[in-house]
């Protein structure tokens, strides 16, 4: 908690870059709120936590808000401060998810119903997944939109609602897509490497932060191939597909998290 607070002293800063983005005002999408100033450096938060705040041109900034998939459907409220402290509103609309239902078999049902062993394991684990997807550094890392890690079929969309082996998971919170083991990952984004390491549900993971709350994350990884604390640029080489941690065959799964909340990729890439 002391190295969070730390990074959250960091949050005064002069955005440089933007995202374009579509406003998607749904359970696993992104508000966009447009708002106008002459303050050189803008800030915003939802329910007191900061939020990605980007200048397009002139006086015109942006507000980008992560809205949880579990979020009720209801006006919600942000407040941007600059000169003074005002309140923005935005309002969260229905979208349905489709279920999936996956079966594990042999070594992988361990993943269903873990031992205590395990369990021991993945809550020594919580605060260390946690802590990365709480990082939020003061300038934003990245600019435009976002490139596809790697260029296989989509096998389960983002918020897909889970079934493994009969039981409910939680919703699905990123893209799967498939490919051969070793296929290379490639970063879609500048940013940094704040999280390498092999993970019980995970697998060979590594997280990388965009700036101002805004995270990727890459899992079930064969091969690790970038560093805690490097520097990484867009197209860089970070891993290689595989199925380590929870799955049931060679895959990429690959999430966003913004303001701590997990976000459809889809949204912040092209076509």
């Amino acid at each position: 908690m002391k190295k969070i607070s730390f990074l959250l002293l960091l949050l005064p800063s002069i955005v440089l870059a933007s995202i374009p983005v579509k406003n998607t005002a749904i359970p696993g999408g992104i508000a966009v709120i447009d708002f106008e100033t002459n303050h050189s450096n803008p800030t915003a938060f939802y329910n007191n936590m900061p939020l990605y705040v980007q200048h397009i041109k002139d006086q015109h900034w942006q507000v980008l808000v992560g809205i949880p998939l579990m979020e009720k459907l209801s006006k919600k409220s942000i407040k941007v401060q600059d000169n003074l402290t005002r309140s923005f509103d935005f309002e969260v609309t229905e979208h349905t998810y489709t279920q999936q239902h996956i079966t594990l078999k042999g070594k992988k049902k361990k993943y269903v119903n873990p031992n205590l062993a395990h369990m021991d394991r993945i809550k020594s684990e919580r605060p260390v997944l946690s802590s990365a997807r709480k990082i939020f550094s003061g300038d934003a890392l990245s600019n435009g939109l976002f490139t596809r890690p790697v260029d296989g079929v989509t096998t389960s969309p983002f918020g897909l609602k889970r079934f493994y082996n009969g039981e409910a998971r939680r919703p699905h919170t990123g893209l799967d897509y498939a490919g051969d083991t070793g296929t290379p990952i490639k970063a879609p984004a500048d940013g940094k490497v704040i999280l390498a390491g092999e993970f019980f549900f995970n697998g060979n993971a590594i997280f990388l932060d965009h700036g101002q709350g805004l995270i990727s994350v890459y899992i079930h990884m064969n091969e690790r191939l970038a560093q805690q604390g490097q520097q990484i640029k867009q197209g860089d080489v970070i891993g290689t597909i595989g199925q380590t941690g929870r799955a049931t065959g060679p895959h990429l799964h690959w999430g966003i998290y913004l303001n701590q909340t997990v976000v459809n990729p889809n949204l912040l890439i092209g076509k």
